[in-house]
């Protein structure tokens, strides 16, 4: 991957910014915020971390804010590819864990002392992609659908890559999950496919919600 090795602090802590948003009938908000979760394991010269580059550049290329668990990982790698492109990105670091750092790529950092304060802010996006990733990563994909079963405005949810697929249909033949539960969510193999299934659902924003269990 080409990557700068330039660190945030030297660049300008405002991004840059991007080229002029499209606008008209069917075109999402520029002011989109876009949560991105994944592994903190994984790192270059992992092949997964590709799809990772490419999605921060992507969210930044349309001028949207992208929002990230702030540390390591395919977290650093979305952040670094999106702040390179101009992008601005938000971290939620958690004050109790300080053995670990978070990132140089950040933007901004919005720290939690709880699960339920760092979850809110991922809840708040617009929407959220869905990376390589395992307990954390599940976990915060599953708090994200649970809202969608219940809440008009909950983020849109996608599953970006190959894996996701088969662990989604292993949770409707082991799991009380059907159809119904997975129309709630969308399934991408690339980031420019995600991106322009987020402006299109954003810009025709009409969607009932009712319990489901």
């Amino acid at each position: 991957m080409a990557i700068s090795s330039s660190p945030a602090e030297s660049r300008s802590q405002e991004p840059r910014e991007p080229g002029s948003p499209a606008t008209g009938p069917g075109v999402a908000p520029s002011t989109l915020t876009v949560g991105v979760v994944g592994s903190a394991r994984l790192e270059p010269p992992d092949p997964r971390c590709a799809l990772a580059e490419q999605t921060g550049a992507a969210i930044a290329a349309q001028g949207w804010t992208m929002i990230t668990g702030g540390y390591g990982g395919l977290m650093e790698v979305a952040s670094r590819a999106a702040a390179e492109a101009g992008g601005k990105v938000i971290g939620l670091p958690m004050r109790g864990w300080a053995n670990l750092t978070p990132n140089q790529w950040n933007n901004e950092l919005r720290w939690s002392t709880t699960y339920a304060e760092r979850l809110a802010h991922l809840l708040a996006a617009d929407a959220v992609v869905v990376l390589d990733g395992g307990i954390g990563t599940l976990s915060e994909a599953a708090t994200v659908w649970a809202a969608l079963q219940t809440e008009p405005d909950a983020a849109d949810l996608v599953f970006l890559g190959t894996g996701w697929e088969p662990v989604l249909q292993a949770f409707t033949t082991h799991l009380v999950i059907d159809d119904r539960d997975l129309a709630h969510v969308t399934i991408c193999t690339d980031p420019a496919q995600a991106v322009a299934h987020i402006a299109q659902t954003r810009s025709r924003r009409q969607r009932s919600a009712r319990p489901r269990g």
